[in-house]
């Protein structure tokens, strides 16, 4: 592994989101980089990771969070396994999610809910929870028929967690039990599952790879309205995947068909607000995004097996 820079990161609290900093990631590349994106230039401040077997490489990682304690537990996916690694990126420990009964794992999204992880596992149609400790503890809502379930997010404030499967968004307590607010997506049926994200303030996003818009969902209303149409001008998307939400409510989307991250704000008539990163920033497939609470955000690139940093992105307002 090469030498990491050290990541400086806000411990400050926020409602949203008091115990961790969420961020949710890619398939087959391996790559993370951090971005530093409070001004229109962004850099890498952090990167780690490899495709590999070993202990801190990845085979196509598909989720990673944060903990308060500033530890980064990245979702593993084709090892079968969560890994751990300090702030600076120097890993630590990791723990299997191939528990008994199962021939295969396929952890993808990943997050804390309490004092245990959630993980959602497509090939066993299954949500598992784990302990800190990497023990597993049984499965979340288990009375739910999932179909692939592959992305996750919390949203404590309203105290829900939503989980993505091939149908659309499921919606639960904490403890597991269903409540009203399911999206269904009749007729959206495909391969990729769509990537979902909480706002905090009562509503749903979800990146729709087919529709190559974000579609924003109130819990109690229903559909609110999208963000994009297909295209590769500013403000467009072509098949997008990640999606987060920062501390001002701002919807940062990543652009995968376009090579691009980009930051939307639904407060604006206009919506699109600027770009992130670029390809001129050695992006290749951008999919998981997420933002984190000093104003960074978090992008994998799927179709990059190796370690690359950004020195500048070409931001425009």
């Amino acid at each position: 592994m090469e030498d990491i820079k050290a990541m400086q990161e806000s411990t400050a609290s926020h409602p949203f989101n008091p115990l961790e900093r969420r961020v949710t990631f890619a398939k087959k590349d391996s790559t993370i980089a951090v971005f530093d994106s409070k001004q229109h230039t962004s850099r890498i401040s952090q990167h780690f990771g490899q495709f590999g077997r070993a202990d801190g490489e990845f085979h196509r990682p598909a989720g990673v969070i944060v903990s308060n304690l500033g530890e980064i537990y990245v979702a593993d996916t084709g090892n079968q396994r969560i890994q751990v690694f300090d702030s600076s990126g120097v890993f630590l420990r990791l723990f299997t999610t191939r528990i008994n009964g199962y021939t295969k794992s396929c952890p993808t999204g990943i997050a804390i809910v309490g004092n245990m992880f959630l993980v959602t596992d497509p090939v066993n149609n299954a949500v598992n929870m784990f302990d800190f400790r990497g023990n597993f503890t049984g499965h979340f809502s288990e009375d739910t028929v999932f179909d692939r379930p592959a992305s996750i997010s919390v949203d404590r404030t309203y105290g829900i967690v939503a989980i993505s499967d091939q149908l659309g968004v499921r919606i639960f307590t904490a403890k597991g039990e269903r409540r009203a607010g399911d999206i269904l997506l009749a007729g959206h049926v495909g391969p990729i599952a769509n990537e979902v994200a909480c706002n905090g303030r009562g509503e749903i996003l979800l990146s729709c790879w087919y529709d190559h818009c974000v579609k924003v969902y109130d819990l109690n209303s229903g559909f609110k309205t999208r963000i994009g149409d297909r295209g590769d001008w500013l403000g467009r998307l072509e098949r997008p995947r990640g999606v987060g939400v920062d501390r001002q409510g701002k919807i940062v989307v990543s652009d995968a068909g376009n090579r691009r991250v980009q930051l939307f704000d639904p407060r604006d008539r206009l919506g699109f607000c600027r770009l992130v990163a670029a390809p001129a920033d050695g992006l290749r497939e951008p999919y998981g995004v997420q933002a984190l609470s000093d104003g960074r955000f978090v992008v994998v690139d799927n179709a990059l097996s190796k370690v690359f940093s950004v020195s500048k992105s070409r931001c425009e307002p």
